[in-house]
């Protein structure tokens, strides 16, 4: 067993929760800690993160489906992936414990609570997630991804840290933004992620096919899109005679960011810190079954600043969606003011920041305990 400081980083198993958790365990690994990822299947699943970190793999699921019979099935495995954390915990006692949100981070933060390990919230969206909000009020410290995050408890010690994005990203966020000039290409991607995918793919390739010859044949288009609609997708840019890509996924984002010049995509917030932090002018589409529509809350913070366009989803038709970029491509420096808007957003620093509070805690503990074990009278006194 190794005798470096040991992390664990909880989160649940979407890219929104595993990549800022990412970024935060490439620092701690540099800094010399263990870091141990604890997730659910899904998580498990994601192969192009965390890739060479220990993972404890949980059977947690969500109360958000499958009725009644959904809720105790989520309640009964919430309690044995906790029960199996805490035997985790016996065998190596966490520094620190990090909850990254969504249901697979609960089982972690409980153990830790239980076990009175110090632990450490982070929230990447605009809107305090449920697991978040449950455990917040024992946390060591909350930290936020941006100001005046909403539904945060009262009394809970917080830090606006920012949203992390991983090394690879923030390595190429001082690259310029290209405007588009003169006949040359228009490069746009579409990102749907994992639950919204299919309104862009029914919508963004009829709009685009409404544009004027002189735009379309401009475009160079990558589309993300579910796997059971790649096919319609490939086949509706082909008949509007668009140059495109479409794939159920993409590993290389930062290099495909680096290229693009329009995004339209949904407005989860990892997506949003990359965008911030690459400079790229969006359209966002807002998840409407988000929960506590919290997507509409990170979208509103970028369009408050000009950064990018925010359309709906009941107003995201192919006639309304065809005008906007009417209009955005017979005028490009709006682009590039959004671009230049859009960078203000940017907390490129936020890993560096996040992984120093949790290795600040840790040793504070550390400290402390051996402060308790010198003079055992004194942490007595104090409690």
């Amino acid at each position: 067993m190794s005798n470096a400081p040991y992390i664990i980083l909880a989160c649940g198993g979407t890219g929104g929760h595993m990549m800022p958790a990412e970024a935060v365990a490439d620092k701690l690994v540099k800094a010399k800690y263990d870091v141990t990822l604890v997730t659910d299947r899904r998580g498990e699943a994601i192969g192009n993160v965390f890739q060479d970190f220990d993972r404890f793999v949980l059977g947690a699921s969500s109360h958000m489906s499958g009725g009644i019979f959904g809720k105790i099935k989520s309640a009964f495995s919430i309690v044995t992936s906790t029960l199996n954390v805490r035997r985790l915990f016996g065998r190596r006692k966490p520094a620190v414990v990090v909850g990254f949100g969504g249901y697979p981070s609960l089982p972690a933060v409980l153990a830790a609570r239980m076990m009175n390990i110090p632990y450490v919230l982070h929230e990447q969206n605009a809107v305090l997630g449920r697991v978040n909000r449950w455990m917040a009020s024992h946390c060591v410290l909350l930290a936020l991804s941006v100001e005046n995050t909403e539904r945060v408890p009262a009394g809970v010690k917080t830090v606006v840290s920012g949203n992390p994005v991983r090394t690879l990203m923030a390595s190429l966020a001082n690259i310029a933004y290209a405007v588009p000039m003169g006949g040359g290409d228009i490069r746009m991607l579409i990102l749907g992620g994992s639950q919204g995918a299919r309104i862009l793919s029914d919508v963004v390739p009829a709009a685009l096919d409404k544009l004027g010859d002189e735009y379309r044949y401009q475009l160079d288009v990558t589309h993300q899109a579910r796997a059971e609609d790649v096919e319609r997708v490939k086949t509706a840019y082909h008949d509007a005679q668009i140059r495109a890509e479409v794939k159920p996924y993409f590993d290389d984002v930062a290099g495909l960011l680096l290229k693009t010049q329009l995004v339209i995509s949904r407005a989860g917030a990892s997506t949003l810190a990359e965008l911030t932090a690459m400079g790229r002018p969006a359209i966002l589409v807002p998840l409407g079954i988000a929960a506590d529509d919290h997507q509409s809350a990170n979208a509103a913070r970028v369009e408050e600043v000009g950064g990018g366009w925010v359309v709906p989803e009941e107003d995201f038709t192919i006639e309304r969606l065809a005008d906007l970029l009417d209009k955005l491509f017979e005028d490009m420096g709006d682009m590039r003011n959004a671009s230049d808007q859009m960078r203000t957003l940017a907390r490129l620093d936020a890993a560096d920041t996040l992984a120093t509070i949790i290795i600040d805690i840790g040793q504070a503990k550390g400290d402390a305990k051996a402060d308790a074990d010198v003079n055992p009278g004194k942490m007595s006194n104090a409690s």
